[in-house]
């Protein structure tokens, strides 16, 4: 057998190279071994890892959220960028992994980041991570760009990385970039540690062209209490005020106060884009009491209104669902607004009311110890409790099996709310709120999905979100320790939005061509 060949020039070749490969790359990727522990209607990789939501935004009328993702492993390794889009905020469909670690700025991970639009294209701004470096160019974490003009297919930006190095006194920990927009300009808030304070701080940098950034200063940082490093930084107005969220690394305990392994909280001040001087109270506020919750980003939907997703899962603990091939998952979508006394008030998003498939049950009821509702594996939950002073405990308490139960409930003798996740749960904590409203009434919104739960109290202003494990259909029940006067429970089943094959890594000529015309223009600027 001859071989043919042909003369072609070196750009052109490498062209016709890389679609070969991306036509007929197989991949073989880590799968889901059993379904026990997936979720209903939580946003989740198709298998593997998953932690931190990246790039939530709106573009071309659909909703578009990234995740840091890793498709070979159920640990956290080898970061890539998941993505799934909706045009409603609850049905949220698979796409082809958006980010790839395929280039010399990003060799060891495409870390998390944010996104926009900008001239009718989706930009993301990420950190690329690399763990050593010989002589180049770039700091061990630099921030980059990848642009689409589709939502799907990203090329990264040929003169990448954009802010190549830490600012003055910034250590190599200077990840998570959020980027907006402010009058004409750019802005982005990145996490960084002050290396000679060894504190967690948040910086800003300006661009007016999205491609030349100036570093502007340091936004907030930490006085010694709040924190060794700060992580996913968020920077957005609220009913007239400015909102530094961020998930601090390395604060202490302190009473009920920051109970979880990291937390994910909130500063509330005035910030003067001129002067870059955020003014603001040095109160850190917990954004959310439960165990399982960390890296929180926020966008604005075409309404107007601001929505925020977060990691449904901590670090440094156990994952039983590792076992099955994967691990981790963003929690459903919340409004946020601001009350009178300057708290973040947190409600599930209007559009989750789509979900609701068949009422379990609208009843009315007295309860005297523990009375059975239903059992469900994926349900909303919706309870209005009104006793009297002799009632010290109040809830609902949900029986997963083997003698395991979850308990959440408001101890009126302490004025607290409790979620306990049980003496067989090796991750167990207790987890108490004060200042609970009304000693004598509660009113809770539940949200149960197979292995998860998440409560929203009164208003908003007191949330809970936490991983559970059940080994059978759970079953709840209603909880008191006494006569309660009154307790109204209305319960929806919810839908399961996932059904069909996943698309993991499929490769597309789109996707293919895109790549190559990326490397040919490289090749032509060198």
């Amino acid at each position: 057998m001859s071989l043919v060949t042909f003369k072609v020039n070196k750009p052109f070749s490498i062209i016709i190279l890389v679609i070969i490969f991306n036509l007929f790359e197989t991949v073989s990727c880590i799968s889901v071994t059993n379904e026990r522990y997936r979720l209903n209607y939580h946003i989740m990789s198709p298998a593997g890892w998953i932690n931190d939501p990246n790039g939530f935004s709106y573009y071309n009328g659909e909703y578009h959220v990234f995740y840091q993702y890793n498709p070979d492993d159920a640990t956290h390794a080898n970061m890539h960028w998941g993505h799934v889009k909706s045009e409603d905020l609850v049905h949220w469909k698979h796409l082809p992994i958006a980010l790839y670690q395929d280039q010399p700025y990003d060799v060891d991970g495409v870390y998390s980041g944010s996104g926009i639009v900008v001239n009718e294209s989706l930009v993301l701004m990420y950190t690329g991570n690399v763990n050593q470096i010989d002589g180049r160019d770039f700091s061990t974490q630099s921030q980059a760009l990848a642009i689409s003009s589709d939502g799907e297919s990203f090329i990264k930006y040929i003169n990448n990385p954009v802010i190549p190095f830490p600012p003055q006194n910034g250590g190599n920990d200077f990840r998570d970039p959020k980027i907006w927009k402010y009058n004409d300009t750019l802005y982005v808030v990145l996490g960084n540690q002050n290396n000679l304070t060894m504190q967690g701080r948040a910086v800003i940098y300006s661009s007016y062209d999205l491609f030349d950034w100036t570093y502007v200063g340091v936004l907030a940082e930490s006085t010694g209490s709040f924190g060794y490093m700060w992580e996913c930084p968020d920077f957005f107005e609220l009913n007239g005020f400015h909102i530094l969220l961020l998930s601090p690394q390395g604060i202490e305990a302190n009473g009920d106060d920051y109970q979880n392994i990291y937390q994910t909280g909130y500063f509330v001040g005035s910030y003067n884009y001129r002067t870059n001087n955020f003014s603001h109270s040095n109160t850190f506020i917990e954004l959310d009491h439960g165990h399982d919750f960390y890296a929180a980003q926020t966008m604005e939907t075409p309404d107007g209104r601001r929505i925020m997703i977060a990691w449904m899962d901590m670090w440094e603990r156990d994952y039983p669902e590792q076992e099955d091939g994967w691990v981790g998952a963003l929690t459903i979508p919340r409004e946020l607004t601001l009350s009178s006394s300057g708290r973040i008030l947190q409600n599930p998003v209007q559009e989750l009311i789509a979900l609701r498939t068949s009422t379990l049950l609208n009843t009315t009821l007295n309860v005297e110890g523990i009375s059975k509702l239903f059992d469900v594996h994926s349900a909303e939950i919706l309870i209005k409790a009104t006793f009297n002073d002799a009632i010290t405990q109040v809830g609902i308490r949900i029986e997963l099996g083997n003698n395991s139960c979850v308990l959440a409930y408001l101890d009126t003798s302490n004025n607290k709310f409790v979620l306990d996740r049980g003496d067989n749960d090796p991750r167990r904590t207790l987890i108490n709120v004060t200042n609970a409203n009304n000693p004598e009434a509660l009113e809770m919104r539940v949200f149960l999905d197979k292995s998860s739960i998440e409560i929203f109290l009164g208003d908003g202003e007191i949330t809970f979100s936490s991983r559970i494990y059940p080994s059978s259909t759970p079953a709840v029940y209603a909880l008191s320790n006494g006569t309660v006067t009154q307790m109204e429970v209305v319960a929806y089943e919810l839908e399961n939005i996932w059904s069909g094959s996943w698309c993991i890594r499929q490769s597309s000529f789109v996707q293919a061509f895109y790549f190559a015309a990326y490397l040919m223009a490289k090749l032509y600027i060198q």
